[in-house]
């Protein structure tokens, strides 16, 4: 198959604050949606950052929003917007409760003439859930929290094979065994305090299975990444926003035919690192 040369991956990085989005009640417990007021402010970043990316020459392909970034009842407008834009988006979802149980999950739009670009009159869309929640969610909500144990690998034809997790579920390394060999990119969308853990480890990441990672967190605690297994170290690092409570759009592009065409059995390293050992193109 012959790839594009490059993926080109929009964040828009919100500032969702979690003290302030769900507040903890006076009998200990924590509120279940969204603060209004959070909703209002992050439907403004969210329509800011499509406006943003509007005066781009290059329109992203993909655009990522991080983790618990969407009030529930604002994904049909992301649903609009994602038909206006013609980019794919994928963006996480505030909690999401049934039968007493919550589940954190994230959307992808996907409109019905993408990877053409220009606008689009609907979209298609399936949810993805998290499988392992971090410690804080589990003392928010314990003994409440539904887990979706599966993994999913997104076809993006043109641009390559990828994988996506939510935020804790980065640490999950039997994933990374599913992964290996059968992806071009990794997208993990974040609301991750552990800034320099999720740093680290997405060069081991990258490197393992050979893929492009980028992480996009909520600009409550700010470094979002995008990487690449390049041979050339300063090469490297496509792009890190560094700092708490700033709200930032940027686009980068990953590689996609000239990783591919390393990741193939024979390839020797030119423009990557060598392939990790016992890597096997799937």
């Amino acid at each position: 198959m012959s790839y594009s040369e490059y993926l080109r991956i929009g964040f828009i990085q919100t500032v969702v604050e979690g003290d302030v989005a769900w507040r903890k009640l006076p009998n200990g417990k924590f509120e279940k949606r969204m603060s209004r007021t959070s909703e209002i402010n992050v439907i403004e970043e969210i329509k800011k950052g499509f406006v943003e990316f509007s005066s781009y020459s290059d329109y992203p392909n993909i655009i990522i929003l991080p983790e618990l970034s969407v009030p529930l009842g604002f994904e049909y407008e992301l649903r609009r917007l994602c038909a206006a834009s013609g980019a794919v988006v994928i963006a996480g979802l505030d909690f999401v409760w049934n039968k007493g149980k919550a589940a954190n999950k994230a959307i992808v739009c996907v409109p019905k003439n993408w990877p053409s670009k220009g606008k689009s009159y609907s979209t298609s869309f399936f949810y993805f859930g998290k499988t392992y929640f971090s410690r804080y969610e589990e003392e928010m909500y314990p003994g409440s929290l539904e887990s979706e144990p599966a993994m999913y690998i997104l076809d993006a034809g043109d641009f390559g094979k990828i994988g996506v997790a939510i935020c804790s579920d980065f640490f999950d390394i039997e994933r990374y065994v599913v992964y290996k060999g059968r992806i071009h990119h990794m997208l993990i969308i974040a609301h991750n305090p552990d800034t320099e853990s999720y740093y680290f480890l997405t060069e081991a990441i990258s490197r393992l299975v050979f893929c492009n990672v980028v992480i996009c967190n909520t600009g409550e605690y700010g470094d979002s990444i995008a990487f690449s297994p390049k041979r050339k170290a300063y090469e490297r690092t496509l792009y890190r926003h560094k700092g708490k409570g700033l709200f930032s759009t940027q686009m980068v592009k990953l590689p996609v035919a000239s990783l591919d065409s390393e990741q193939q059995p024979t390839a020797k390293s030119k423009l990557f690192k060598s392939k990790p050992p016992g890597y096997k193109k799937k």
